[in-house]
């Protein structure tokens, strides 16, 4: 089983921002890890088969946040 990294640049204003992201993407099944940067501005997800980039991109946009743009695997994808 291959693993895939997703990164994306969101538009955080404080810590509770990160906080409200870090919520959602545990909330995923089969993320593996995840780092998020306050000061980048940037979150990375290393998921096993799933979930998709889609699904990892939307329970970011539900918590209301403004995505900036992604990765995945280090090609750019549509936000």
């Amino acid at each position: 089983m291959s693993d895939y990294q997703y990164k994306f640049n969101v538009q955080m204003g404080y810590g509770g921002c990160s906080s409200a992201i870090k919520e959602a993407v545990e909330a995923l099944n089969g993320v593996q890890n995840h780092s998020i940067s306050l000061e980048e501005q940037t979150i990375s997800v290393v998921v096993g088969p799933f979930p998709s980039y889609e699904t990892v991109l939307e329970a970011i946009k539900a918590k209301g946040k403004n995505v900036r743009s992604g990765e995945a695997d280090g090609v750019t994808q549509l936000v």
